[in-house]
């Protein structure tokens, strides 16, 4: 018998294990209720209220003591600085009372506990201005400091030890904190704009289909005083060009593309990462370095390009839905259950473990342009309908087992979808595409039939999580509608 299929096995009868002590305790979890949009609406004038604020945040004994870097290989140190990490706030409202914000951070990733946290610590904020809805966006930067917990030192075989460091925490969720403060407190009256552009050299899709997303989505808020804009982009690449090899911290390209953008024209910026599984940017240099630097440039030049423009009317909806997430993977519930990632955990009837991740996503829509924050890293085909043909899908199955497109779901070719929001979990595979390493599931890779390679799967909770995320948004759609 393979030593993988018996790792896997033990691994697998511990996570079962895991699910029947929480179903003794707290039965099976019910299906989070569906919770109703808030609306927040100007019908007195065309205006919107912005506000942006900005820190580096970095340890001030980054050289005294190990950090993990997050990304790539488990147990790397960091060894250096090339550019700096930075944490940013944005806050809109409607004039009337309420608003919200969105935090966006040069990080991997932060679980749905730690989001929790953060939420919980800005109660009072809440409180004192009407924010209605706290979202927090991480890069998925490969170049920082791990705030997941995935590229902690190997303590059992592959599987790390929490690699977080809780100094490094404490800040980040300092200077969150403050970072809204200062957002709500410099907001400004202006009016707010969606546009985009196509950016085909900046993407390079590695595994089939060989399709990617490569507009540029930018929402841009323009103050009545002529004082500096706020841009909030969407771009679906990961940023990872600095290699497996690199221990240096760099924002990677989201930060080269805020600091070319002030090059050219005093703006504020927010960038957050669309579907990018097994998206990453274009091959614009052998340099890591360099082709991060090229291709935040490469996208900076194209963002003042756009001239499609369309004027948002100052209505909001948000919609922020809890929703069991399948957990079939026992690696990834191992992690879970020795709390290398903070997850909470619940009994499923779902799942073949007998688990689920606890998670959420949130739907908002501002004027006519809708936004979709995901916890997980979506496959550009699962949201924008290019499903692979049975002819060369992995499984040799049709699309038709597939789950709804979300831009089908939501009705919009446009929708905005932002990935490693408000938490962390996995990979989102469509069914015609998933297929599992015969003798190590979900602990090695696969060759499909056609020779092509299956690494994403092994960092999937479950090939059921696309029909989950697309049925979900289903409801919500039907209480927005």
């Amino acid at each position: 018998m393979h030593i993988e299929k018996i790792a896997v096995g033990a691994l697998t009868a511990l996570a079962k294990h895991e699910g029947k002590k929480i179903l003794k305790k707290e039965g099976y979890a019910p299906k989070p209720a569906p919770t109703q949009p808030i609306v927040m609406r100007n019908t007195q004038d065309a205006h919107f209220c912005c506000g942006f604020a900005s820190r580096v945040t970095m340890p001030k004994d980054i050289h005294a003591r190990p950090f993990y870097l997050a990304g790539h290989r488990t147990g790397k140190t960091v060894a250096g600085i090339l550019d700096p990490l930075t944490v940013s706030a944005l806050w809109i409202d409607c004039k009337d009372g309420g608003g919200m914000v969105v935090i966006g951070a040069d990080v991997v990733g932060i679980a749905g506990v730690e989001i929790a946290q953060i939420r919980a610590s800005l109660a009072d904020f809440c409180r004192e201005t009407g924010c209605k809805s706290v979202s927090i966006l991480c890069s998925h930067n490969h170049a920082g400091i791990d705030t997941l917990g995935y590229w902690g030192k190997a303590i059992i075989g592959p599987i790390p030890g929490n690699g977080k460091d809780p100094e490094y925490m404490a800040l980040l969720m300092e200077n969150m904190r403050a970072c809204c403060r200062e957002a709500y407190e410099t907001r400004k009256e202006g009016r707010m704009y969606a546009g985009s552009v196509h950016v085909p050299n900046a993407v390079y899709r590695k595994r089939p289909p060989i399709v990617a997303r490569d507009v540029l989505s930018r929402i841009r808020f323009v103050p009545d005083d002529g004082s500096t804009e706020t841009w909030w982009l969407n771009f679906g690449a990961h940023p990872n060009t600095m290699g497996g090899d690199n221990q240096m911290i760099s924002a990677e390209y989201p930060g080269f593309l805020r600091t070319a953008i002030n090059e050219k024209q005093k703006t504020n910026v927010l960038f957050g990462v669309g579907p990018i599984l097994a998206v990453d940017p274009g091959e614009l240099s052998e340099d890591p370095y360099e082709c991060a630097r090229l291709e935040g440039k490469l996208l900076a030049e194209a963002a003042f390009t756009i001239d499609n423009d369309v004027a948002l009317t100052p209505e909001i909806t948000v919609v922020r839905q809890p929703y069991l997430a399948p957990v079939e993977n026992p690696v990834l519930a191992l992690m879970a259950i020795i709390k290398t990632v903070n997850y909470k955990k619940a009994a499923s009837r779902e799942s073949s473990l007998g688990l689920a991740l606890c998670t959420e996503m949130t739907y908002i829509r501002i004027g006519s342009q809708q936004i979709l924050m995901l916890p997980g890293e979506a496959a550009p085909e699962f949201v924008f309908d290019q499903y692979s043909p049975a002819e060369t899908s992995a499984t040799g199955l049709g699309p038709e087992v597939n789950a709804e497109p979300l831009c089908r779901v939501a009705d919009d070719d446009n929708l905005i979808v932002f990935g490693l929001a408000n938490d962390m979990t996995g990979y989102m595979v469509p069914t015609n595409d998933f297929i599992l390493n015969e003798y190590g599931p979900y602990l090695d890779t696969a060759t499909d039939r056609l020779g092509n390679r299956h690494y994403h799967e092994t960092n999937s909770l479950s090939p059921k999580i696309t029909h989950v995320v697309s049925e979900t948004l289903a409801g919500i759609m039907a209480r927005v509608r």
